[in-house]
């Protein structure tokens, strides 16, 4: 039977689609009740509710893009089926048909990463209007214009009509249909609170009877209605909501009412006057009140990032460092390495284990996608839309999204997990600064300037961990049927997980090859582990934050042996001892080296291989610019 996504545009269920809208026309999403889609001044249904909550996921958290596993896990939550991958894949395939039928243009949905991502200008939902009427109102009440905050307040109320999402499945659905209906309920009792304000007692009594009735244990919508029939003769209802309110508490949770509502009851036994609300609430300097609706709470680690197998002592110090209190600021946990040590699958694994220590959610970025350091300010602009702040709040400018940043992230337990770092003067503004967060970053490099709480150095793994990769990958049984072949092969690719992930892919891939297939093709040259991707970009990487001098000159010391000293180094460049000095000093900061000695330095195999390749053929002034060093 065709469902809804397959059928004709015009004929999906709410009736047929008007003729294609402008190539630069806008699709509004309504999502404060069924998903419904506007195009003019029709409004029609579109897709199952699977296809919907894959639309719902990316329209919440607007102008962010969201990975495979946010999409998985928002869909299905933490048992997707097997063929939740494919399924995500077919949703977007469906919803591109039909942004292309409708006359956005499929580029609507892009692409981003592993991930998607809807381009702001074309798609708006009624969130957004919500969120810009409830800025506007708090802007005028800011002014004392009260009854234009009312109103405002009132529009925003009536984009309501249903629960939100209604019949999307789904936890990111129904985390957003928490938040959406929290925010409701808040802008409810402002709404009565500005009417309160503006002698409007009487009309306000409806609604909060309403509203205390469909949350029987809501304190301040009690308060409120508790000092509208006060402010309207009604006293011994007053004191009677005040009793019905008190039971609830009692028997649901064995707490007694707040003190403010215990203040206003007794304020109404002796007859007074009760205080009326503010005209304009007070906010911590810096924070504006964009929303009286809660945070969201984003969790936004990367699909596929539990199978870490490796360094468990690693792996304890960085759970223990990043649960740890650090004084005044956030705790910093630094790892770094040599390339393909598995910095960021040992970094996304222990963020795992301790995501649910920090209630107000996980932040990831990568700060090296597709090998090129990114724009802190994109990153900025990307953590605070998932934090909730509207579009039209964000600034422009890195020091101030980076202000607003450690505001909106002041007293919030938020785990922020920064990968592939390129340098300090990247990761600096993306570092929140309440001691509540704690920051897991790594980096090939150094970050020598950057002041952290804890530094792990990964270097290879050892045979027994090596052998544990290999066996995840292929299986103990085919591991254990030539074991003096897998112990070869492992120390082969330097027993460096991201290589032994390449060569396990490879074996998997090809079950009747045995270990010694892979072993002979290592020996026979360099090409074979070089032909990865993977971990040719991951040796590139480190190459990145070199000056041309510098990548050139350790491209010849790829000639010189294992192990370089300073007047080693100084013999094969023809440079002075002191530059040389500079020079492995800055090759170790990079990870290109490792030091084994107060002045000794080991260049490992496979790096030696990678550099003889990289610059073979090369020709060019080999001499170390004195300024590069």
């Amino acid at each position: 039977m065709a469902t809804a996504e397959d059928a004709p545009v015009g004929s999906v269920p709410g009736g047929p689609l008007p003729a294609a809208i402008p190539q630069k026309g806008r699709l509004r999403f309504n999502v404060l009740g069924l998903m419904q889609i506007q195009t003019g001044s029709r409004v029609q249904e579109f897709g199952s509710p699977q296809c919907q909550a894959f639309m719902a996921v990316l329209l919440l958290q607007p102008g962010r893009a969201a990975t495979l596993s946010e999409m998985v896990n928002g869909i299905w939550g933490s048992e997707p089926p097997d063929t939740a991958v494919a399924t995500v894949r077919t949703h977007a395939w469906k919803w591109r048909r039909f942004l292309d039928t409708c006359g956005v243009g499929r580029d609507v949905l892009l692409s981003k990463g592993d991930g998607y991502r809807l381009a702001l200008p074309a798609v708006v939902t009624d969130v957004d209007e919500v969120d810009t009427l409830v800025l506007r109102a708090s802007a005028a009440r800011a002014r004392g214009r009260l009854a234009e905050a009312a109103a405002l307040l009132e529009e925003a109320l009536g984009h309501w009509y249903g629960d939100p999402l209604s019949a999307i499945p789904g936890e990111s659905a129904e985390r957003q249909r928490s938040r959406l209906t929290e925010m409701r309920i808040a802008l409810s009792e402002d709404h009565s609170e500005l009417q309160l304000a503006l002698g409007r007692a009487a009309g306000a009594v409806p609604d909060l009877m309403l509203l205390t009735a469909a949350h029987p244990l809501r304190q301040r919508a009690h308060g409120l209605l508790m000092q509208a029939l006060h402010a309207t003769g009604r006293q011994a209802e007053a004191l009677a909501v005040f009793q019905k309110v008190r039971r609830a508490l009692a028997e649901e949770h064995g707490i007694d009412p707040s003190p403010e509502l215990v203040r206003l009851h007794q304020q109404i036994l002796a007859g007074s006057t009760a205080e009326e609300p503010r005209a304009a609430t007070e906010r911590s300097p810096g924070v504006p009140e964009w929303s009286t609706a809660p945070w969201p709470v984003p969790h936004q680690l990367p699909y596929g990032s539990g199978d870490y197998v490796g360094n468990e002592e690693a792996l304890a110090s960085v759970t223990a460092a990043l649960l740890r209190s650090h004084g005044s600021g956030p705790a910093v946990v630094a790892v770094d390495g040599v390339p393909g040590a598995g910095k960021s699958a040992l970094a996304l694994r222990a963020a795992r284990l301790v995501q649910y220590s920090f209630p107000a959610g996980v932040l990831y970025a990568n700060l090296c996608p597709d090998g090129t350091p990114a724009d802190p300010s994109g990153v900025l602009v990307s953590f605070l839309l998932s934090l909730g702040l509207p579009p039209a709040a964000v600034p422009t400018g890195l020091s101030d999204l980076s202000a607003l940043f450690r505001s909106m992230t002041d007293a919030r337990e938020l785990l922020v997990v920064l990968d592939q770092a390129h340098d300090v003067a990247q990761v600096r503004p993306l570092l929140p600064g309440s001691p509540q967060c704690s920051v897991l970053l790594t980096s090939t490099a150094r970050l020598s300037n950057l002041s952290v709480t804890r530094r792990i150095v990964l270097g290879p793994v050892s045979d027994a961990d090596a052998l544990g990769i290999l066996a995840s990958l292929l299986g103990r049984e085919r591991v254990a049927a030539d074991e003096p072949a897998a112990l070869e092969l492992v120390q082969a690719c330097g027993r460096l997980p991201l290589v032994l992930h390449a060569v396990g892919d490879w074996l998997a891939a090809r079950p009747q090859r045995s270990l010694r297939t892979a072993l002979r093709q290592i020996h026979d040259g360099p090409q074979f582990l070089l032909s990865y991707d993977s971990v040719v970009a991951c040796f590139e990487r480190s190459l990145r934050r070199l000056a041309p001098g510098e990548v050139r000159a350790w491209a010849r010391l790829a000639s010189c042996g294992t192990t370089l000293t300073p007047a080693s180094t100084s013999r094969a460049l023809a440079v002075p001892r002191q530059q040389a000095e500079l020079l492995l000093e800055r090759l170790a900061d990079a990870s290109l080296l490792e030091p084994v000695s107060c002045s000794g330095y080991h260049f490992p195999a496979l790096l030696r291989h990678f550099a003889r390749h990289r610059h073979a053929g090369r020709d060019g002034p080999d001499r170390l610019r004195p300024e590069a060093a």
